[in-house]
C-alpha cells in the first residue's frame, strides 16, 4: 500500500507543484496580459455575430462634420433631430453625449425633448471625481440619465464595464430600461457586478446625423427601435475592440454593445475566480497522472491535443456566452509537462543507482566463487559513485551471462515449456517448446499471447493478484504454492503451472532490515511451465464418461423402481378399499357402485402392466412388427368409428378428414392403430363440452402427416418438452379428473420412433394439436 501511495505521489508530484505555482501568478495577476490576449484571439477565432433589429445609431460621423460645421453642434440640431424622430415613433432615444455646460439653444432642446418625452442622456464623471451631469433644463426634460464611464486595461481596451456607479446605471443599461416600459420587458443584468461585453463585430446598422437632421430617412427605419446616438467621427473618443485595433471604432460602440447584449441576454458570464482555482488544482495533478511513465513524445502530444481541446471547448464556451481562462490551463499544461520530464529523469536516475546496488547485494555472492577470506574488490578511487555503479553493473552482466548460457542449455533440452517474464509481463526467456506453442518469443508480452487464447483475462490478473498476494503474506518464511490450470486447445490439453521468481538471493553482504524488506517482500516476476496433458485428459475423461453413465443408470433404474411401485400401488389401494366398502355395503345401489369402482380400477392396473410390458418390448428391441400397405382412406374411417358414441355422449363433436389424393403406406399397421387410438382417446378425455376434435390426413411430400387437434385445455409451453416422459402428467391439465396410466404419450414416442416417423405437438389459442410424419414405406 505504502509502495502504491508513493508511486501515485511522484507521478502527482509534478503536476501539484506546477498547479501551486500557477496558483500564485493568478492571484498576483501575472497572467492577465496572457489572458487579454486569449480574449481577443477567442472572438476573432469565433467570428462576427449579428446585432439585434432593435437598434439603430445614428452617427455623428465625418460626413455630417462636413455638413453642419465644427464638432460640437448647436443643440438646436439636436432638437432638429428629435422633432424628425419623434414623428418616428422610436421606443427610446439615448444620446451618448455630454451637455454639462449651458448654451442659448438649451430650452428649445429641452422642448423637444419634453414634447417626445423618452430620452435618455449621458453623464460621467472628471478626473478629481466631480460628477459632469446635463444642465438642469436637458435633465429634468430627460428619462433618465445614464453614465458613459469606461475603465481600459493595460492593453486600453474595454472588456467589461459597471452597469451601475454611485446609484446611476450605465447608459445602455437605462436605456434598456426606458425600453421597457413602453414595449415588453427585458431582463436587466446584475448591477452589484461587472458587465462583460460580448463583441459583434460585425457593423451597426447606422444612419449619418445630418440626413436624420434633414428628413432624408424614411420613419419605418426607427419605429418601435432603440436609437442611440454617438460620435463615430475619426479622432473622437477612439476605442480598442477584439475586432477593431487598426484603425479603432469609436466609444460609442461600447454602449451600443450593451443595449445589444441586454436585448439578446448573451452578456458574457466569466467563470468565477474560486472556479479558476479550483480547475488549476484538479488539472494540474490530475494531468501530471496522466502523462506520467509515458515517453516524452506522447506527454507532448497529449498536452498539445490537450491545449487544443481546451481552446476548442473555450471556443464553443463563448458561443453560449460563457468565457474560460485560456492563458492560464494552456501554461498548466506546458508547465506541467516540462515539469514531469524533469522529475522522471531524476527518479530514473536514482532508480537507476538503487537497482544496480540491490542488484549487486543480491546476485553477485551466488555467481562468484572466491575464498572466504578474501575481501570483496572495492571501487576505484576517484571514481563518481553512479560511475561505481555501472562498473558494478557490467561486472554482474558478464557473470550473469555465463549462468543464463547454462541454463539456456539445460532448458531447450526439457520436453515441457518454460516461459520467464518480469512483473509487466515482458517475456525475458523462453524455450523451443514454449515458443512453438505460445508463438511467443522473447521481448513479447506474455499477456498478449495468454489472454483472451489460452486464458480469459479476468482469470489472468486473479493469478497475478494471488501469486502477489500469498508471496507477501508468506514473506520469506516459505515460498507460494503455484497457480495451475488447465487449457483446451483444439484436441489437446495443456497444464499452465505458474511459479513467482523472486528476489530471494543468498547475498553474504550486509544488507539493511528495510532494504531486505524491499528484496523479499515482493515477486519479481512468474515462471510458467506448460505441459502437454492430453493422454491423461483423455483418459480421465474415459473413466469420467463410465462413471457418469454408470450413476446414471443407477438413477433412472432407481427412479424407474419408484415410479412403477406407486402407479402399481394406487390401483391396488383403491380395489383394497372398495373390497373393504363392499363388505360392510348393505345397500344393493352402494354395491353396484364400489363393484365398478374394482373393475376400473383392475381394468386401469392391467392396463398399466400391458403399457409398460409394451414400452419394456420396445426400449428391449424385441416388439415384433410386420410391414403392409395401409390404404389411409379405408383404414382411417372405420378406426375412429368406436369414439363417435363416445363424444356424443360427451357431447363433443369428432369429424374425420382425409385428403382424396393420398398415397398408401407401407408400415405397422398394430402399431399406428395404437398411435392415433392413443392420441384420440387423449383428445376424447381433454376436450369440454361442445368442444371439437379433428383427425386429419394429409400428403405434404414426401411424408404423410396425421393430425390429431382438439379444443380446450392447453398444454403451457414450458411443459410440451415432458409430456411424452414415462408416468408424466401436464399439472392441473385434468379438471374432469379422468386420470390415466400416464405412459400413453410415451409409447406413442416410443412406437412411432420405432416406425421411423417423427411427432411434434402445438398448443394455443384454444387448441392443441398432435402432428405425425410418416415415410411412405418403413425402413427395416
Amino acid at each position: 500500500m505504502i509502495w502504491r501511495f508513493g508511486k501515485i505521489g511522484w507521478r502527482i508530484l509534478p503536476g501539484g507543484m506546477t498547479a501551486v505555482g500557477m496558483a500564485v501568478l493568478l492571484k498576483l495577476g501575472a497572467l492577465q496580459p496572457l489572458e487579454n490576449i486569449a480574449y481577443n484571439a477567442l472572438f476573432r477565432l469565433r467570428g462576427e455575430a449579428s446585432w439585434d433589429d432593435r437598434l439603430v445609431l445614428v452617427a455623428v460621423d465625418d460626413a455630417s462634420i462636413r455638413r453642419l460645421g465644427q464638432f460640437p453642434w448647436s443643440r438646436r440640431y439636436y432638437a432638429q433631430m428629435l422633432d424628425v424622430l419623434s414623428k418616428a415613433e422610436p421606443s427610446v432615444v439615448a444620446i451618448d453625449l455630454l451637455f454639462s455646460e449651458s448654451t442659448p439653444d438649451d430650452a428649445r432642446f429641452a422642448q423637444s425633448m419634453t414634447q417626445y418625452g423618452r430620452v435618455v442622456l449621458g453623464q460621467a464623471w472628471d478626473t478629481t471625481g466631480l460628477p459632469l451631469v446635463p444642465v438642469p433644463p436637458l435633465r429634468d426634460a430627460a428619462l433618465s440619465l445614464g453614465h458613459i464611464h469606461t475603465e481600459e486595461d493595460a492593453d486600453r481596451m474595454v472588456r467589461k464595464v459597471l452597469p451601475q456607479i454611485q446609484g446611476e446605471p450605465a447608459l445602455g443599461v437605462a436605456a434598456i430600461e426606458g425600453y421597457s416600459l413602453v414595449q415588453s420587458l427585458i431582463k436587466q443584468p446584475d448591477l452589484n457586478r461587472p458587465m462583460w461585453l460580448n463583441w459583434v463585430g460585425s457593423p451597426l446598422r447606422q444612419y449619418s446625423f445630418a440626413d436624420v437632421m434633414q428628413g432624408q430617412i424614411p420613419q419605418q427605419a426607427f419605429r418601435n427601435k432603440i436609437v442611440l446616438v454617438g460620435v463615430t467621427a475619426t479622432g473622437i473618443e477612439p476605442r480598442l475592440t477584439p475586432f477593431d485595433i487598426n484603425p479603432t471604432t469609436s466609444g460609442v460602440h461600447i454602449q451600443a454593445t450593451i443595449i445589444n447584449n441586454l436585448l439578446q441576454q448573451n452578456v458574457i458570464h466569466p467563470i468565477g475566480e474560486g472556479w479558476v482555482l479550483l480547475i488549476v488544482l484538479v488539472l494540474g495533478p490530475g494531468f501530471s497522472l496522466l502523462i506520467s511513465s509515458r515517453y516524452t513524445e506522447t506527454q507532448v502530444a497529449i498536452a498539445a491535443g490537450g491545449s487544443v481541446g481546451w481552446v476548442g471547448l473555450s471556443l464553443a464556451l463563448l458561443k453560449i456566452s460563457y468565457l474560460l481562462p485560456v492563458a492560464l490551463p494552456l501554461g498548466l499544461l506546458a508547465t506541467t509537462t516540462l515539469a514531469s520530464a524533469v522529475v522522471e529523469r531524476l527518479r530514473l536516475n536514482a532508480l537507476l543507482q538503487q537497482q544496480v546496488k540491490q542488484m549487486w547485494q543480491t546476485y553477485e555472492p551466488d555467481l562468484v566463487l572466491r575464498p572466504l577470506d578474501t575481501p570483496e574488490p572495492l571501487p576505484s578511487a576517484g571514481i563518481a559513485p553512479s560511475m561505481q555503479r555501472v562498473t558494478q553493473l557490467a561486472a554482474l552482466a558478464d557473470r550473469f551471462g555465463r549462468s543464463q548460457s547454462t541454463q539456456a542449455a539445460i532448458a531447450r533440452s526439457l520436453s515441457v515449456g518454460l516461459v520467464a517474464a518480469d512483473r509487466d509481463g515482458l517475456v525475458w526467456f523462453c524455450n523451443p517448446v514454449a515458443a512453438e506453442w505460445l508463438q511467443i518469443r522473447v521481448g513479447g508480452q506474455l499477456e498478449t499471447q495468454l489472454t483472451p487464447t489460452w486464458l480469459p483475462l479476468r482469470e489472468w490478473q486473479e493469478i497475478l493478484a494471488a501469486l502477489e498476494g500469498q508471496w507477501q503474506l508468506n514473506g520469506t518464511a516459505k515460498p507460494p504454492h503455484s497457480r495451475e490450470r488447465e487449457v483446451n486447445r483444439g484436441d489437446r490439453w495443456f497444464s499452465l503451472k505458474f511459479e513467482p521468481l523472486t528476489n530471494d538471493g543468498a547475498s553474504k553482504a550486509p544488507i539493511s532490515t528495510s532494504e531486505r524488506r524491499s528484496l523479499n517482500g515482493s515477486i519479481s516476476g512468474l515462471l510458467l511451465l506448460i505441459e502437454d496433458i492430453t493422454k491423461s485428459k483423455q483418459f480421465e475423461a474415459n473413466l469420467d464418461r463410465q462413471i457418469h453413465e454408470l450413476q446414471q443408470m443407477s438413477q433412472l433404474k432407481d427412479e424407474f423402481l419408484s415410479t412403477v411401485s406407486h402407479e402399481l400401488r394406487t390401483p391396488l389401494t383403491n380395489m383394497k378399499m372398495a373390497i373393504q366398502l363392499l363388505k360392510i355395503s348393505t345397500a344393493e345401489q352402494q354395491r353396484v357402485h364400489y363393484l365398478k369402482i374394482l373393475e376400473s380400477e383392475c381394468n386401469r392396473e392391467a392396463e398399466l402392466i400391458n403399457d409398460l410390458l409394451d414400452l419394456q418390448r420396445l426400449e428391449a428391441g424385441v416388439q415384433i412388427t410386420q410391414s403392409e400397405v395401409i390404404r389411409l382412406q379405408e383404414w382411417l374411417p372405420p378406426l375412429i368409428e368406436p369414439f363417435y358414441k363416445r363424444t356424443e355422449a360427451r357431447q363433443q363433436t369428432l369429424a374425420v378428414k382425409v385428403a382424396r389424393q393420398l398415397p398408401s403406406v407401407v408400415s405397422d399397421q398394430p402399431s399406428l392403430e395404437r398411435i392415433v387410438a392413443e392420441l384420440v382417446n387423449n383428445a376424447c378425455k381433454y376436450t369440454p363440452p361442445s368442444g371439437e376434435i379433428v383427425v386429419s390426413a394429409e400428403w405434404t411430400p414426401p411424408h404423410v402427416e396425421l393430425t390429431v387437434r382438439n379444443s380446450g385445455t392447453e398444454i403451457p409451453e414450458h411443459e410440451l418438452s415432458r409430456i411424452f416422459e414415462r408416468f408424466y402428467r401436464v399439472p392441473q391439465a385434468d379438471p374432469w379428473k379422468q386420470g390415466g396410466t400416464g405412459l400413453g404419450l410415451a409409447l406413442v414416442k416410443k412406437l412411432i420412433d420405432r416406425l421411423g416417423g417423427t411427432i411434434a405437438v402445438k398448443s394455443g389459442a384454444g387448441s392443441t394439436a398432435f402432428t405425425i410424419q410418416l415415410p411412405l414405406r418403413r425402413e427395416e
